[in-house]
């Protein structure tokens, strides 16, 4: 079930993680929600306290369905992987799940102290912040090896496909071990690293398609992406 529904969304041109496209809505809702607060508090307008606890009800409740398609994108693009990151993620969540229930508590009491709540809702955007944080490190990684103007194009396409897949786990200017081993050198090499197969391009197709040890299958990759992907690992 969970791989037919993004067979079915990559065979209308969507391949990336669903989770990302709908963390805006919490995101968005606890800006406004301390937005709304802090303004309440400032100039003392009680209406503006209600929005700011309207905005709090809507992101607690849209907390479920986002986590579950964060689990889902867990799932299929890193195979469940305990990766430190997507770990810290699960504590944040939780974190704003409980903070946005006690904001909720507080702002319906009669005797509600709007500084109290100001910083709770200030503890909830801060969480989101760390969330949305670890969450761009996860999607779009860090690119670690800068791409010259003259590279082909189907380089840029290899370093940005290896910065928002693979450099979460993987150096690309060094050989020491982040998560996985670093790429530095590596078409130089004799053998891969883990599977301490030849180096080649089959070789790596076949590890990004049936891992060694600990590291999430890639299956959603087209020949394309792992052809451009080869061609970015060469110029290491």
């Amino acid at each position: 079930m969970l791989n037919w529904t993004y067979d079915i969304l990559a065979r209308i041109g969507y391949h990336h993680p669903l989770h990302p496209a709908v963390t805006h809505i919490p995101v968005g809702l606890v800006i406004g929600g301390f937005i709304f607060c802090l303004v309440a508090w400032i100039f003392n307008r009680k209406h503006l306290a209600e929005s700011a606890k309207h905005c709090i009800i809507l992101a607690l409740l849209s907390v479920p369905p986002v986590a579950l398609l964060g689990f889902m994108d867990w799932q299929h693009f890193y195979a469940g992987a305990s990766l430190p990151p997507i770990r810290i993620k699960m504590i944040l969540a939780v974190t704003l799940a409980v903070l946005l229930l006690i904001a909720w508590w507080v702002s319906r009491r009669e005797d509600r102290h709007m500084s109290r709540l100001a910083v709770v809702y200030g503890l909830c955007l801060i969480t989101v912040i760390a969330l949305g944080f670890l969450g761009g490190e996860l999607v779009y990684g860090v690119r670690d090896k800068a791409v010259a103007s003259t590279d082909s194009p189907l380089v840029r396409q290899g370093a940005e496909l290896f910065g928002s897949r693979c450099s979460v786990c993987h150096y690309a200017d060094k050989s020491d071990t982040k998560i996985g081993p670093g790429f530095k050198g590596l078409y130089k090499r004799d053998k891969l690293p883990i599977s301490q197969k030849p180096v080649s391009e089959e070789a790596i197709t076949s590890q990004l398609k049936s891992p060694v040890g600990k590291m999430p299958p890639f299956l959603d990759l087209t020949p394309e992406q792992i052809k451009a992907l080869n061609a970015y690992l060469k110029t290491l």
